[in-house]
């Protein structure tokens, strides 16, 4: 079931916030690059435009003839992103802030998955579902959009991952054993 996992990766990121103080999640690895507190930024606001989408698709049947491009079959069939590292949009990029504090991280997630669980209760009593155009994936319905959520924040479990390798190796970490 979507949500399911959904939560559970989620969790991961909420579990994982408390290992790092503010001054960690700040650091860049260079200048092109986010750092782990501007990930965490990116993912809010990504996975509650991707809400948004969702509620467009609630209770009415707009788009349910459109499809998802090629592309997209292919993603939602392997269950998971290409193991490989994308060029983001530079617009997006540049304006990913960095976090104000590490309890305003944790309290945005947090609300997050709840609103996006709220949504879940909502499309399991709704008996019209349509699409919502993505940018590049062509049209998806709210169970691809909930399934795309969790395989974006997945996806970037893996950079989360190659910055906090940066804070070690660049002795940037705390006695919280990094």
């Amino acid at each position: 079931m979507e949500i399911t996992k959904f939560n559970e990766t989620i969790d991961i990121w909420i579990d994982e916030l408390s290992r790092f103080n503010i001054w960690q999640l700040k650091i860049k690895p260079d200048e092109r690059s986010w750092s782990l507190g501007q990930l965490y930024n990116h993912l809010i606001e990504e996975t509650n435009w991707y809400n948004d989408q969702i509620e467009v698709t609630l209770g009415n049947e707009e788009n349910i003839c459109k499809t998802t491009s090629n592309a997209a079959k292919i993603l939602f069939k392997r269950g998971s992103f290409e193991n490989k590292r994308f060029q983001g949009d530079p617009f997006i990029s540049e304006n990913v802030k960095q976090p104000i504090t590490v309890s305003k991280l944790k309290s945005e997630l947090e609300q997050l998955k709840k609103k996006t669980n709220d949504i879940w209760i909502i499309i399991m009593n709704t008996s019209k579902l349509g699409k919502s155009e993505h940018p590049g994936l062509g049209f998806l319905n709210c169970y691809e959009w909930i399934q795309y959520s969790e395989m974006h924040m997945r996806h970037h479990l893996k950079q989360k991952i190659r910055i906090e390798e940066f804070l070690k190796q660049s002795n940037n970490y705390s006695q919280q054993g990094l």
